[in-house]
């Protein structure tokens, strides 16, 4: 095991009415979690967030962003305390250090880990709420997507804390794993992936078929995804 820093600089952001003690016991308990991992931790960004609205069911949220040895690991975790939302963003990062050093001693060991899971395969993604509005898209992301195979992509999504990841499969051909309802993970193409206009995938979003639209674009037949943001506005990422 790696032995990290005595004290590992944290670069931590408060939003809203966030209390010195419950951001003390944040900052703690994650300094403690990352002392333990097998890996040079190299950075770590901290957000805490408390909205005093009655109106939230979960006014406290944790999002955790660190680089260990070069590969990002993401958390976030809405609560309705801050200490509870802190305790859910440290469990949450303990299992992605763990399935990161158990890849890095075997990557035969996470393939088994992986198809434990519940696969599903050119299924559509459960139906979500409509979307109202017509929102415009206020993020954008462009990516150069790397090959690797389904069980890859869904490990990168987990690090990363993604609800769906965007990859391009073993054939050259650009595909999507998102994580199921019932705790298992679902893929989407290469084939039967519609091509369609931005304004078409934002009234598909719109109309409430899929939490999120992936599809290609016509121009090149790469694959785009079409989100709804933590915030309810949009988001967009296509492959270079």
């Amino acid at each position: 095991m790696t032995t990290q820093p005595t004290t590992i600089p944290i670069q931590y952001t408060a939003r809203g009415t966030v209390p010195r003690a419950d951001a003390d016991y944040a900052l703690r308990r994650i300094e403690h979690v990352l002392a333990k991992a097998s890996g040079r931790v190299l950075h770590v960004r901290v957000t805490l967030t408390h909205e005093p609205n009655p109106a939230l069911e979960h006014p406290a949220r944790a999002q955790v962003s660190i680089d260990v040895n070069g590969t990002p690991i993401r958390a976030r975790v809405d609560a309705t305390e801050l200490r509870e939302a802190a305790d859910l963003v440290v469990d949450r990062l303990q299992r992605q250090l763990v399935q990161l050093r158990e890849r890095t001693r075997t990557r035969h060991r996470w393939l088994a880990v992986a198809t434990e899971h519940e696969w599903r395969h050119g299924d559509a993604p459960e139906p979500s709420r409509p979307v109202s509005g017509d929102r415009p898209v206020i993020r954008r992301k462009t990516f150069t997507l790397e090959p690797m195979t389904p069980d890859e992509a869904a490990y990168e999504m987990d690090l990363l804390d993604h609800n769906f990841y965007l990859f391009t499969g073993p054939d050259g051909a650009d595909a999507l794993t998102y994580r199921t309802d019932t705790g298992g993970y679902g893929v989407l193409g290469p084939a039967g992936v519609a091509v369609l206009t931005l304004a078409e995938a934002r009234q598909r979003l719109r109309n409430g078929r899929e939490p999120f639209v992936f599809y290609r674009d016509p121009a090149r037949l790469r694959g785009h995804v079409l989100y709804v943001r933590h915030d309810g506005r949009l988001g967009l990422i296509t492959s270079s």
